[in-house]
């Protein structure tokens, strides 16, 4: 399952690696804290899976030193687009997940892109279920101030009614109050809110009681109705403003 991230920062430079990297320390926290992966599992991303292995990401709950030395001698020379990417596949096991934060010039967009994976035949629900990926999407919406979260399978994409705007697959998350009155063919409507209480979007979920699947059907027409209905209400923003 995937989740995609658009969100514009201007206090966040292209070479603010620490940052990026204890933002996506977070988000492992929250994976680890349900069971699925160990913040200690997650490493640099390399060419090879034997490189990939040599610099564990984290060191307790801080960045790990040597993965930020790495990481700005990747990119001492780049000053328009940089990235932060970790991944993990604890051994032994048919899990896996990795993230990747790409960082441009402040104000411009950047994007996360998170991706969870669980091939146990069948899929027991250990990293990928309905209320774990509320909780991700939360997190993030509160982290990065985002302008759009999109969940969904990958194959997902070709689905979606306008190739031009973000879809909503099996959740979509906007900075914006959305009631069921403005999209009734929601199954969930889950507030976001800051420290103050203070509502600062919503997470609206085509599925609630499992797990979005592009091979039914019905989730596939109750997420392209959604779509329609927010673009009936001027709602849903293209990606060219985004």
């Amino acid at each position: 399952m995937e989740i995609h991230v658009q969100f514009r920062d201007g206090t966040l430079a292209v070479t603010d690696f620490e940052v990026a990297l204890a933002r996506l320390g977070r988000l492992a926290d929250a994976i680890g804290q349900r069971g699925g992966i160990a913040k200690n599992e997650w490493h640099l991303k390399g060419d090879t899976l034997a490189e990939a292995k040599l610099y564990s990401a984290f060191d307790g709950d801080a960045p790990a030193a040597a993965a930020l030395a790495v990481i700005r001698e990747e990119f001492r020379h780049v000053t328009d687009v940089t990235s932060v990417g970790i991944w993990a596949h604890p051994e032994g096991t048919q899990i896996g997940g990795s993230m990747v934060c790409q960082l441009l010039p402040p104000g411009e967009p950047n994007s996360l892109g998170l991706s969870l994976t669980n091939r146990t035949e069948p899929a027991n629900g250990e990293l990928v279920n309905y209320d774990d990926f509320v909780r991700y999407v939360s997190l993030i919406a509160t982290e990065f101030n985002p302008n759009v979260i999109q969940v969904w399978p990958l194959e997902y994409f070709e689905k979606r009614v306008f190739d031009d705007k973000p879809g909503v697959g099996w959740m979509l998350y906007l900075p914006k109050v959305i009631t069921v009155q403005q999209v009734p063919e929601a199954r969930a409507l889950i507030p976001i809110r800051d420290a103050g209480k203070k509502q600062i979007g919503t997470i609206i979920a085509s599925v609630a009681d499992g797990v979005f699947s592009v091979d039914n059907p019905e989730h596939v027409e109750t997420a392209n109705r959604i779509e329609i209905r927010l673009v009936d209400q001027d709602l849903l923003p293209a990606y060219a403003d985004i």
